[in-house]
């Protein structure tokens, strides 16, 4: 099947509505880590996916996608945003995405920069859990609240934004650490 950027068009409609809660942690050098079929398209980022959807490699600039996993994904040099939307809760347990946010941000994250993800909010009861027959990647109910169990096993980040998508528009909710050391 041959794909067309109007294919995912009402995809990236809410995507983009998401991602404009969290734009302004997105500038500078950046990476976009398990960008599947939406890739983010600002600042000057690099987007990485071990099995991306047929339409990201089009959406992005030439040499920007990197066929790589992204939980232990390492880049040349440090970064001024890590961005994530719709993936952490693909792996397998709470312990491995503490794993991995805390790998990205001690590899790949500088001082004063920023990790960003986007996650559906199972745990607010508006997107389904696993338990509930949700996406059959997902493998770790997260939401509000699963960020603030984590939050104690963050090193060197902390929390500065959460949930600030409107309830009424999304199913998606907003987190922003800060790495401050």
């Amino acid at each position: 099947m041959d794909y067309s950027l109007k294919d995912v068009a009402n995809v990236r409609v809410e995507y983009e509505f998401n991602v404009g809660h969290v734009e302004e942690y997105l500038k500078g050098d950046g990476l976009d880590m398990g960008c599947g079929s939406c890739p983010l398209l600002l600042g000057d980022c690099y987007h990485i996916d071990i099995s991306p959807q047929p339409l990201c490699e089009k959406q992005v600039p030439e040499g920007r996608f990197i066929r790589s996993d992204a939980v232990s994904y390492i880049h040349p040099k440090r970064v001024d945003f890590i961005f994530s939307s719709h993936m952490v809760e693909d792996l397998p347990t709470a312990d491995h995405i503490i794993e991995c946010l805390n790998g990205w941000s001690k590899r790949l994250l500088k001082v004063d920069g920023y990790l960003v993800l986007l996650l559906p909010d199972m745990q607010g009861g508006r997107y389904s859990t696993v338990e509930d027959g949700g996406n059959p990647s997902h493998r770790v109910n997260v939401g509000k609240e699963f960020i603030y169990e984590i939050l104690p096993r963050m090193t060197s980040l902390q929390l500065i934004q959460m949930d600030t998508i409107p309830h009424e528009k999304s199913c998606t909710i907003d987190v922003v650490f800060r790495k401050w050391i």
